[in-house]
């Protein structure tokens, strides 16, 4: 694990307003309680998640939990995401931002929302085309040095877009959130995991179960998830993460499920489950329907 990432999941929080037992701050805070007995403190936000009221929502649960679980949770957020909606007046279409006085406004906001006076690590949400690298390096660099973050990330950028900004910048870029899962893996070819090992950056892997998709659908692959689950006395969805826990890196899921008992079936048995090369390597040739060149 990395200095700046230690721990072997994160809890996804996107999804909490779209849930009955979660979208109230007592519900909200009884999933950040539940993650933290877990061994989960870090928790995943964004500023466009409804618009900030999840981040509120973080904020308003904070009161219903004690100093000591409040001292132990590590905030992820992202900025730089615009899309036309009544929470974003002036967009008039979907577009990116990387601009300094956008990130810094952005980086206080989401502070006030959540109710911390420091994010643990703030990822730039998707590369954007018109980034004036330096002035975008300075500004988040600015957010660290005024202790308003502690590492910088990035979300989504190819190995160039990466590259360019870690050049820029006199602070490591400490992760990168990508998609990857037993479903989504061309990031095994793509050269990102052969990056982020040489910046010692972590690898946050969203949809890591694919969306649910890999429970969904009837195919050679869910039959061999669900044979080795049997074999293991576990389930699908703790066999598709321990796969992705067998990747170097380290790739840290994150998880976004709203059910306390999903959340913790799928803990313990990635935790528990340990496959062997041959495993991981039969479930990859599943997942792409064709034989490992």
């Amino acid at each position: 694990m990395t200095e700046c990432i230690a721990t072997d999941a994160v809890w996804g929080a996107w999804r909490a307003l779209h849930n009955q037992e979660s979208r109230t701050p007592q519900g909200f805070a009884a999933r950040l309680a539940a993650s933290l007995d877990l061994g989960i403190d870090w928790i995943d936000h964004a500023d466009i998640y409804d618009n900030g009221a999840v981040e509120t929502l973080h904020g308003e649960a904070l009161a219903q939990l004690n100093g000591q679980q409040r001292q132990r949770l590590r905030i992820i957020s992202k900025c730089g995401v615009r899309f036309e909606s009544p929470g974003q007046p002036g967009v008039r279409v979907a577009h990116y931002r990387s601009d300094a006085g956008f990130i810094r406004a952005q980086a206080e906001a989401s502070l006030k929302r959540l109710g911390h006076e420091h994010i643990d690590l703030y990822l730039l949400h998707r590369p954007d085309y018109l980034m004036q690298v330096e002035e975008t390096a300075r500004a988040l660099e600015t957010l660290v040095s005024d202790g308003l973050i502690g590492s910088i990330g990035v979300s989504n950028f190819s190995i160039h877009q990466f590259d360019e900004l870690a050049r820029a910048c006199r602070h490591p870029i400490a992760a990168q959130q990508i998609e990857i899962s037993v479903l989504a893996n061309q990031a095994l070819d793509s050269g990102m995991l052969e990056q982020a090992r040489r910046h010692r950056a972590a690898i946050l892997a969203w949809s890591p179960l694919g969306g649910g998709a890999l429970f969904r659908e009837d195919r050679p692959l869910n039959a061999l998830l669900a044979r080795i689950a049997e074999r293991e006395q576990s389930d699908m969805a703790s066999i598709a993460l321990a796969w992705l826990k067998r990747i170097p890196g380290p790739v840290i899921p994150v998880l976004g499920t709203m059910s306390l008992t999903r959340l913790q079936q799928q803990i313990e048995g990635m935790r528990r489950v340990q496959l062997d090369a041959q495993d991981w390597y039969e479930i990859l040739e599943a997942a792409r329907g064709a034989r490992v060149p």
